[in-house]
């Protein structure tokens, strides 16, 4: 069962703890049928430079 993370546009970001960017929003975590089942707190810059330090060198090269 994947389950979404959603992100509200109207949220206010806070300073990340990690990074100290303005980035850490409360994203709601969804099943497929639509509950709600959690939140969980989500820095988005550093979520976006976890996954690119995931990609390999040629995933990393055919994006750019």
């Amino acid at each position: 069962m994947p389950i979404r993370v959603l992100i509200s546009h109207e949220s206010t970001a806070i300073p990340c703890e990690k990074c100290g960017y303005p980035t850490l929003h409360v994203a709601h975590l969804v099943t497929p049928e639509g509950q709600c089942i959690g939140q969980k707190l989500v820095c988005t810059l550093c979520r976006d430079r976890e996954s690119q330090e995931r990609e390999t060198p040629e995933q990393q090269l055919s994006a750019g």
